[in-house]
């Protein structure tokens, strides 16, 4: 039988845990990776989105006062207005567009000749050694100068200038703007934040408005330029032991870089609550459904249970068992089944003790055979076999020869009587008496059997080498080698015999061999020869009793072994036996 190694309930409660795991576990890691990534994408288009907003602000910001400027160098050039209503309107201009420090008018050479709101110090200012001055009046076009901090206002500020016909229109525009339309787009989340950067790094225009009061600066340039190659502008970066998500954006016409970051942990902890509820959900679901499994096997093994009782009692010997009926039809069936197979093992065990009875009154009753055979068989053998040697030798001297030879016909005829009555009582004996279970060196026992054969001059027992060591019936395997020895010898027909005795190692035991180069076998007597009172000489060879080899077969098969032979007629015969290597006694 081979080694049980589980349980159907552990192999039913596994394989219910897993069907039901399975699919809740699957289910749920490819929700929470479709809805956190889901919810990913959407932080990122959301930071994404309020960077585009936040640009579109500040370029119309711009926009609105590239406008103003437009309209008001076109008004100054074709407007017809004198020098008074020219600084009125400049001065209106001012007011109205509150972002607007201050404007001046440039006469061609970059002097000044109209300042708004009006500054007597400011009105004859020479202004055109400034890049903007000079680089409006190479490029003809509006230009947008870099930032730098008013002396007035203290704040990041910039001049918009516009080429007029007769000099130029220069107008600085307050950026605290700026700080306006970052913090009104804010999302006011901790740890997040929006700002515009001006081309050295320079906050001019934070959610925090102190980070532009104190001229803060982003530090790495580098992230800026590596979030702007991205396709999104959306990159992760570091700053100390926090990680930040960061998406940037470009400013027109200024260049100057937008920039909004989210704490990671903040901006994502929606997906991993998201995530933490799934988790709590599948874990919930699981422990629910594992509920609901062990449930259902208790259900399902519960009959097991009850089958399993009742095979014990059926196995103590107890067959008055109910028939139960089952909430599943299946194992209502297979009740009705057992208990069939239980009226069927109580009959069957009725008629083994029956036959068990019959046996055992068979035995003694051979026993008893056996006992007369012994005793009185042997004796009338005994008493014709004195009989006949006491005539032999109180006539010795009248008896002539042919009488004497019948004499010893006669005897023989009783010694092969008594070896015939000797045989059948050890053949009955097999399979019913054990004899000792031992430890048996088989190149031990040849050596003894050989010494008890009579070999005649010129014959030859050889021995193989590598004669195990086995635990058997040592008188068994002695009975089995000395007959097939012993008739070896008894019908070899060659003054030169001889017999090779060999072993070969099998799966849980030893095959030995028995070959001599005697006048073999032929083909048709190989079943024969292990019949009983089966020989190939005539009956009055007082050698043979036709029951050697079937005592042989009958010990060989009782072990648990096999026999064959092997042999053509003149080319000698080899005998081939199966032995367990090990016998437990009984």
């Amino acid at each position: 039988m081979s080694k049980i190694t589980g349980s159907l309930k552990g192999v039913m409660t596994f394989n219910f845990i897993i069907a039901v795991a399975l699919p809740i576990l699957v289910i749920s890691i490819i929700t929470v990776t479709l809805l956190s990534r889901s919810m990913g994408e959407q932080v990122v288009r959301h930071n994404i989105h309020l960077a585009r907003s936040l640009i579109a602000s500040t370029e119309d910001f711009l926009a609105t006062a590239g406008m103003v400027m437009q309209e008001a160098a076109l008004m100054l050039e074709t407007g017809g207005l004198d020098n008074r209503q020219r600084q009125y309107y400049l001065d209106t201009l001012v007011a109205s567009h509150s972002y607007f420090e201050t404007v001046y008018v440039l006469n061609a050479k970059g002097q000044s000749v109209m300042v708004a709101p009006y500054h007597a110090s400011y009105a004859t200012l020479d202004m055109s050694r400034q890049p903007f001055f000079q680089i409006t009046q190479q490029a003809d076009s509006t230009y947008w100068s870099a930032t730098f901090i008013s002396q007035h206002t203290g704040q990041p500020t910039l001049t918009v200038t516009r080429p007029m016909a007769d000099g130029m229109l220069v107008g600085y525009v307050n950026l605290s703007k700026l700080n306006e339309i970052v913090a009104k787009n804010d999302t006011n989340t901790k740890g997040s934040w929006a700002a515009i950067l001006d081309h050295e790094g320079t906050f001019i225009g934070h959610s925090d408005q102190s980070q532009v009061y104190q001229r803060s600066n982003i530090g790495d340039r580098e992230i800026i330029h590596d979030a702007l190659a991205c396709e999104d502008g959306t990159i992760h970066v570091k700053y100390g032991q926090q990680e930040y998500l960061l998406t940037a954006g470009m400013v027109k016409p200024t260049g100057w870089p937008l920039i909004v970051i989210q704490q990671t942990e903040v901006a994502f902890a929606p997906v991993h609550r998201t995530r933490n509820i799934f988790v709590i959900g599948a874990a919930l679901a699981l422990v629910l459904a594992g509920i609901i499994a062990m449930a259902n096997l208790k259900k399902i093994f519960k009959p097991l249970n009850e089958f399993t009782a009742e095979a014990r009692q059926v196995a103590s010997g107890n067959y008055n068992l109910p028939l139960k009926a089952y909430e599943y039809t299946e194992f209502t069936a297979l009740s009705e089944h057992f208990h069939a197979m239980t009226e069927a093992v109580r009959r069957r065990e009725a008629e083994l003790t029956k036959y068990a009875q019959t046996l055992e009154r068979s035995n003694r009753e051979l026993d008893q055979f056996a006992y007369v055979v012994s005793h009185d068989l042997k004796a009338p053998l005994r008493a014709i076999d004195n009989l006949s040697q006491w005539i032999a030798e109180d006539l010795a001297g009248t008896l002539d020869a042919d009488i004497r030879h019948k004499l010893e016909l006669l005897r023989g005829r009783v010694q092969r009587m008594a070896n015939l009555i000797e045989d059948i009582l050890e053949y009955s004996r097999i399979g019913r008496v054990k004899t000792e279970v031992k430890p048996v060196n088989v190149q031990h026992l040849l050596a003894e059997v050989i010494e008890e054969v009579a070999l005649p001059d010129g014959f030859h027992i050889l021995i193989g080498p590598d004669m195990p060591v086995i635990k058997t019936e040592r008188i068994r395997l002695k009975q089995v080698f000395a007959n097939l020895i012993g008739n070896a010898v008894n019908h070899h027909n060659r003054p030169d015999g001889q017999i090779l005795v060999t072993v070969a190692r099998t799966d849980g035991g030893f095959a030995f061999s028995v070959a001599d180069n005697g006048p073999g076998i032929a083909p048709e007597y190989h079943r024969k020869i292990f019949e009983m009172f089966q020989t190939l000489q005539p009956c009055t060879t007082l050698k043979s009793t036709g029951i050697g080899l079937a005592l042989v077969k009958k010990i060989v098969e009782n072990q648990g072994g096999r026999i064959e032979l092997l042999s053509v007629a003149g080319q000698g015969a080899k005998f081939i036996f199966t032995w367990p290597e090990r016998l437990e006694e009984e």
